[in-house]
């Protein structure tokens, strides 16, 4: 018998689910584990699980890999629950896209804020309802680590229904290549954006996809940055991040995670950016992905080398930090507001540096400056808005979210839009009144 069940929902995802698999076998070698895979779509997770065992098997890690297409056989002992599951994603973006263009034309479409956003925060938060009427039965003190996006929303919804819950978000890191630009007129390159990091000691915080550089200094010297930060933006210096260097010169701090995540969260100026359909594999890479899966159960190739780049996201550190009694600082996690970020309204999830040490999760505390906190209180209120009504299954309490979008410029189009949203997702969402 294992000594550890890990299940992860949505394990046939085409970044996060195989990520998962190469934390916990090629990176962590989590000795006694089980991870259990869950997909409706066993074609994506089976031979995803015989190229696990192959690999676990090459490197002598004592792991058992299942697979379930059914989540409550998997949900059953774990004392882990990983969550990155978005039902049918690319097909009801595309209904909600044609409903905004219906009823409010040039409407700007997000992951999210406004019409889409409002919409898919209210499917995937009816998902983790019922995942955790499922925890609530078959794992009642599991941990949900969750990496589903609305993330605050997905989160806060789980913990409200009773789940101990942790976010798990690297959005924040973008800020290393918007610095490095700025300071240095130099790209980072891709993730993991060295060497950025090692040259920057950086401090973020706030809200989800709306974080701020709260501390920026050299990792050599200890030399406060953030001054000659804002002195080059002031005199012109870019990075291609029109609002965040706005924000910059208005408040003095910069958003971390870039323009593609804080538009989510301002009245749209100007041209209104076009629209990004998920990512998450094409079809091809998908069937790409199948194949290298086979051609590494079949011993011709290593995982990590056929599939070298990890997730963002790190939900399986902190497995390995609290099975193996070690310390692991995080840039970022999502916790509850249990007073790290007083200026914020209890349990809301607030995004902070945090330290984990075995069993111990300890989030740093954080003051947000004047400027940039009348941002956070109205992001926080429309996220527990969107929760309560989730909750309540309150129409009224979804057309107050709408109300106060900052995206959404004709209300009544928008309250319009939303209802037109639910009934075509009727299907996965209960009833509201």
């Amino acid at each position: 018998m294992p000594d550890v069940k890990i299940a992860v929902l949505g394990a046939g995802s085409f970044v996060f689910g195989p990520s998962v698999v190469r934390g916990a076998i090629v990176e962590h070698r989590l000795d006694g584990v089980e991870l259990a895979l869950v997909d409706p779509n066993r074609s994506l997770i089976d031979p995803m699980a015989a190229a696990a065992e192959a690999t676990a098997r090459r490197l002598g890690v004592d792991v058992k890999v299942a697979t379930h297409s059914d989540r409550r056989a998997a949900l059953d002992g774990a004392e882990y629950v990983i969550c990155s599951v978005a039902r049918e994603l690319h097909r009801r973006f595309e209904i909600d896209c044609r409903i905004a263009a219906e009823h409010a034309p040039g409407h700007m479409i997000s992951e999210f804020g406004g019409i889409a956003g409002i919409s898919y925060s209210l499917r995937q938060m009816a998902m983790i309802q019922e995942v955790a009427a499922d925890m609530r039965r078959l794992c009642p003190r599991a941990w949900l680590l969750n990496v589903a996006n609305p993330l605050p929303r997905v989160s806060q919804a789980a913990h409200e229904a009773g789940i101990r819950t942790i976010g798990f978000c690297s959005a924040s890191l973008l800020a290393f290549q918007t610095i490095w630009k700025i300071l240095r007129g130099q790209d980072t390159g891709d993730y993991p954006f060295e060497p950025a990091v090692s040259a920057m000691q950086v401090t973020m915080a706030g809200l989800n996809h709306i974080t701020w550089v709260l501390e920026l200094r050299d990792a050599a010297t200890g030399q406060d940055l953030l001054p000659e930060l804002r002195r080059r933006v002031a005199g012109g210096a870019s990075a291609g991040q029109p609002m965040s260097q706005r924000l910059l010169r208005q408040t003095g701090y910069l958003p971390a995670a870039g323009d593609a995540h804080i538009r989510d969260f301002f009245p749209p100026r100007g041209e209104v950016p076009s629209r990004a359909a998920p990512g998450h594999g094409s079809a091809a890479e998908r069937e790409m992905r199948l194949r290298t899966y086979a051609d590494i159960a079949a011993g011709r190739v290593r995982w990590e080398d056929a599939i070298p780049h990890g997730s963002w996201e790190k939900p399986v550190d902190l497995i390995a930090a609290r099975m193996a009694d070690r310390r692991v600082r995080f840039h970022a996690l999502n916790l509850p507001n249990s007073g790290q970020m007083r200026q914020l309204p209890a349990d809301v999830f607030v995004e902070t540096p945090c330290e984990v040490c075995g069993q111990q999760i300890s989030p740093a505390n954080i003051t947000l400056p004047e400027t940039v906190l009348p941002y956070m209180q109205h992001t926080a209120l429309v996220t527990e808005t969107l929760v309560r009504a989730a909750r309540l299954r309150s129409r009224a309490l979804v057309h107050a979210a709408v109300d106060l979008d900052p995206t959404i410029i004709d209300k009544a189009a928008g309250q319009r839009a939303i209802d037109a949203c639910m009934a075509a997702h009727a299907d996965v969402l209960p009833e509201f009144e």
